[in-house]
C-alpha cells in the first residue's frame, strides 16, 4: 500500500497567520542533502490555499533560500497582502530552526472570476498522443511516477532536434502522483501538480544539450569510466541523471495555473500530466526552463518557469551540442 499523499502534506494552524506541517517533509533520496524542493513548494501552496478559504490559486512565485531539513516540520508565516471580492494574495515565509528556507507570493482567485492580463507565452498545441502506460516508468521521492519515451534515452530517434538550437528543442516526459486511492479533497490535484513541478526538469539538461549520457566520453579532462553513465541511474530516479554532468540547484520557481477547477481540470491519481518543456537559457552556470503541463485532453493546465544553478563538471561542456 502506498503512502497517503494528503496526510504527508497536511498542515495545522498554530496562530492567526501561522501554519506548521504535521509531518517533516521527505528527502528525494536517502543520501540527499535536503528536502525535495517540490515537497516544499507543494506544502507552501497548501498553506496559501488554507489562508484564503474560497479562493483557488492563480499563480505561485517562489525563491529557494536553502535546503530543507527532513527531521523537523516546516513552519509557515503568512502575510495577508490583499483579500478582495474576487482576488487575494499572500506572502509566505517558510522557516525551520529560525532559518528561512523559501519565500513565496501566492495569487488566488474566486472560481469563475475573470483573470487579469495573461502575460505568458501561448502554449503550443500538444500533438503527442503517446500512451504513458506503455512506456518505461520509475517512481521517486515516494509520490512521483515518471514515464519516458524511447527518444528521451536515445536522441538519435529525435532527428528533428539536430536541425534546431538547444533552446528550441522540446523534451517530453509524463508524470502522475503515486497513490493507490483517490484524493479525499480534490484541491490536492493542485498540491500534487506543485509537487511534480520541481521533478525532472533541471536534472535533464544534458539531454537537451545532446551530451553523451556517459560524461567521460570524449572528455579531455577526465579519464573514461564506464560507470559514469547516467542511464544506469534511471531505474532509481530520473532526478539523479545530472550528477555525473553537473550540480543542479533550484532558485526561482513559478507556477501559473490555467484552470480554476480542482475536480475537473486534471486528475493526478488516475491520469498522467504531460510535461512539454524547453531550456530557454543556459549561460554563466544558470539555466532557465519553461514547462507546459497538459492534461489527458491536451489542454494546458499550468505553465512552470524555473531558474536554477547548473555547475557543469570539468570537460562536460565540450560535448554540448547547442
Amino acid at each position: 500500500m502506498s503512502e497517503d499523499f494528503e496526510e504527508s502534506f497536511r498542515v495545522k494552524k498554530v496562530g492567526e497567520w501561522k501554519w506548521e506541517g504535521v509531518h517533516p517533509l521527505k528527502l528525494p533520496l536517502r543520501l540527499a542533502r535536503g528536502v525535495y524542493g517540490g515537497h516544499t513548494v507543494a506544502q507552501t501552496l497548501l498553506v496559501g490555499i488554507e489562508s484564503a478559504p474560497g479562493y483557488i490559486p492563480n499563480s505561485f512565485h517562489s525563491y529557494f533560500i536553502g535546503p530543507g531539513d527532513s527531521t523537523v516540520p516546516m513552519q509557515y508565516f503568512v502575510t495577508e497582502l490583499h483579500t478582495g471580492k474576487n482576488f487575494a494574495s499572500r506572502y509566505i515565509k517558510v522557516v525551520q530552526k529560525g532559518t528561512v528556507r523559501l519565500n513565496c507570493l501566492v495569487s488566488l482567485t474566486k472560481k469563475g472570476a475573470k483573470p487579469g492580463p495573461d502575460t505568458q507565452v501561448a502554449p503550443p498545441k500538444l500533438l503527442d498522443t503517446t500512451d504513458p502506460d506503455t512506456l518505461e516508468q520509475v517512481v521517486h521521492t515516494t509520490y512521483i511516477r515518471n514515464a519516458y519515451p524511447p527518444e528521451f534515452v536515445d536522441k538519435s530517434l529525435a532527428q528533428d532536434e539536430l536541425k534546431i538550437p538547444a533552446s528550441e528543442r522540446w523534451i517530453t516526459l509524463f508524470h502522475k502522483i503515486e497513490q493507490d486511492h483517490e484524493f479525499k479533497d480534490p484541491k490536492f490535484n493542485f498540491i500534487g501538480l506543485a509537487d511534480l513541478s520541481d521533478s525532472v526538469i533541471l536534472t535533464t539538461l544534458a539531454r537537451a544539450l545532446h551530451m553523451p549520457w556517459n560524461s567521460t566520453v570524449n572528455n579531455k579532462r577526465r579519464e573514461y569510466d564506464e560507470e559514469k553513465d547516467a542511464r544506469k541511474l534511471m531505474p532509481i530516479s530520473l532526478n539523479m541523471m545530472h550528477i555525473y554532468h553537473y550540480n543542479a540547484m533550484s532558485m526561482d520557481h513559478h507556477i501559473y495555473f490555467h484552470t480554476d477547477d480542482y475536480e475537473n481540470g486534471f486528475d493526478l491519481i488516475n491520469n498522467w500530466l504531460t510535461f512539454h518543456y524547453q531550456f530557454r537559457v543556459h549561460s554563466n552556470n544558470r539555466t532557465l526552463v519553461r514547462v507546459y503541463a497538459y492534461n489527458r485532453e491536451g489542454t494546458c493546465v499550468a505553465t512552470i518557469i524555473q531558474e536554477g544553478l547548473t555547475y557543469l563538471q570539468d570537460g562536460v561542456s565540450d560535448n554540448a551540442k547547442i
